[in-house]
C-alpha cells in the first residue's frame, strides 16, 4: 500500500516566501528549536525576527495552503497580469518579461503560451496562475486571509463584528474598504497601510506556493524509462527558483519632528538603517520602498550607489547582485507635508526585496 503524504506548506518556508524571515534567520531558528522544543513562531518572535502580529498573520494563511487547489481559491483583490504575478512571485526577471512580451509581439501568440515555450513555465504552472486570476476578477468573492479585512483580524486590529458592519457600509458608499473602517475609527490608517504591506507578502507567499506545487506534480508525472537490465533508471531534475532575503534594523522606530524641521521642509537622516540582502539572484533583485506616513510626502535614499528620490513617498530600485550578501547603510531625506505638525510619528519606511 503506497503511503501518501499530505502537501502543504511549512510556516516556516510561507515566512521566507514573504519576506517576513530570512532564510538565515529561519535557519537559526530552527537550529535553536532543536534544543528548546518550542514552536517555531514562538522561537521567530523571541529572537526578535518575526512581528507577533505579523505571525499571526501568517498562521491564518497556513491552513489554506494544503493543497494546489486551496491556494488558487485565496485569490483576493483587483485581477493582475500574468506577467505582474510572475515578478511578484520572484519566477521571472524584467528581462525575461520583457523577452516573452517582444516575443508576443512577434507571434501574436497568448503571453502564457509563450512563457511555456520559452520555458519560463510549465503547462500546469501557466493553467494554476490562470485560475487565480479568474479567482482574483470575480465580483463577488468570499472572505479569505488574502482580503484586507481579514488581515487586519488576524493582525488583531480589527474585530470581526467591526468587519463585517464595515463591509456592509461599503456596499451603500463604495469607498474603499480601508477608508471606511478609518472613518468609523476602527483602525487607524498606519495600520490599514501595514495591513497592505502584509497583503502583498501573503500574496508572494502564495504565489511561491502554487508554483511549488506544481512543480512538485510536475517531477511526479515525469516519465521514468526502463534499464537495460530491466530494472528502472529514475532521472531527477531541479530548478532552483530565485530567491531573495532582507534583514532590515533601524536606528529609530519614530521620526521626531521639530519646528526648526517644519520650518526647513524636511528631515535628514545619517544612516538611518542597516539593510543586508542575501540572494542567489545572478541578475540582481529590486528593492522597494513605501513610506506609510502621511506627514512625508517625498523620501530621498542614499547608500544605494546612487541616490533615490520617491515621489509620492514609494519606488522600487534595481540592485546587482555582485555577492552571495550585501551589507548597506541608508541615508533618508524625508520632504514633510505641508500639513505637518510637531511631535513623534512611527518611522515612516519600510524595504522589502524581489529577485529578479
Amino acid at each position: 500500500m503506497a503511503l501518501r503524504i499530505k502537501a502543504g506548506r511549512f510556516i516556516g518556508q510561507i515566512l521566507v516566501d514573504g519576506g517576513f524571515v530570512s532564510s538565515r534567520d529561519l535557519h537559526r531558528a530552527l537550529e535553536e528549536q532543536k534544543s528548546t522544543n518550542e514552536l517555531l513562531g514562538q522561537v521567530l518572535t523571541r529572537m526578535g525576527v518575526v512581528d507577533p502580529a505579523d505571525l499571526k498573520v501568517a498562521l491564518s494563511v497556513q491552513d489554506h495552503l494544503a493543497s494546489l487547489k486551496d491556494a488558487v481559491k485565496m485569490a483576493a483583490g483587483m485581477r493582475r497580469m500574468l506577467g505582474a504575478l510572475l515578478l511578484q512571485a520572484g519566477h521571472i526577471n524584467e528581462a525575461q518579461l520583457e523577452e516573452a512580451l517582444a516575443e508576443q509581439k512577434r507571434t501574436g501568440e497568448k503571453l502564457g503560451d509563450v512563457f511555456v515555450r520559452l520555458g519560463f513555465l510549465s503547462k500546469r504552472q501557466l493553467d494554476a496562475l490562470l485560475d487565480f486570476q479568474r479567482v482574483q476578477g470575480a465580483t463577488e468573492m468570499a472572505a479569505g486571509p488574502l482580503r484586507l479585512g481579514d488581515i487586519l483580524v488576524s493582525a488583531g486590529h480589527l474585530s470581526r463584528g467591526q468587519l463585517q458592519d464595515a463591509l456592509k457600509k461599503q456596499k451603500i458608499s463604495r469607498k474603499k474598504l480601508g477608508e471606511i473602517l478609518v472613518d468609523e475609527g476602527y483602525v487607524q490608517l498606519r495600520q490599514v497601510k501595514q495591513g497592505i504591506c502584509l497583503q502583498q507578502k501573503l500574496l508572494t507567499a502564495v504565489l511561491s506556493a502554487i508554483l511549488a506545487f506544481t512543480a512538485v506534480h510536475d517531477a511526479d508525472a515525469g516519465k521514468i524509462p526502463a534499464s537495460r537490465s530491466g530494472g528502472a533508471e529514475l532521472r531527477v531534475s531541479a530548478t532552483v527558483l530565485p530567491f531573495a532575503a532582507l534583514k532590515v534594523s533601524n536606528r529609530s522606530q519614530v521620526l521626531r519632528v521639530t519646528e526648526a524641521d517644519i520650518s526647513r521642509g524636511y528631515i535628514d537622516v545619517s544612516e538611518g538603517s542597516s539593510i543586508e540582502v542575501r540572494s542567489n539572484s545572478r541578475d540582481g533583485y529590486y528593492l522597494s520602498f513605501e513610506c506609510f506616513e502621511s506627514a512625508v510626502k517625498q523620501v530621498r535614499v542614499d547608500g544605494l550607489g546612487k541616490p533615490a528620490v520617491f515621489g509620492g513617498g514609494s519606488g522600487v530600485v534595481p540592485m546587482s547582485m555582485d555577492a552571495r550578501m550585501v551589507s548597506m547603510q541608508l541615508s533618508y531625506r524625508f520632504i514633510l507635508s505641508d500639513e505637518i505638525h510637531a511631535g513623534v510619528y512611527p518611522w515612516p519606511l519600510t524595504v522589502a526585496v524581489t529577485p529578479m
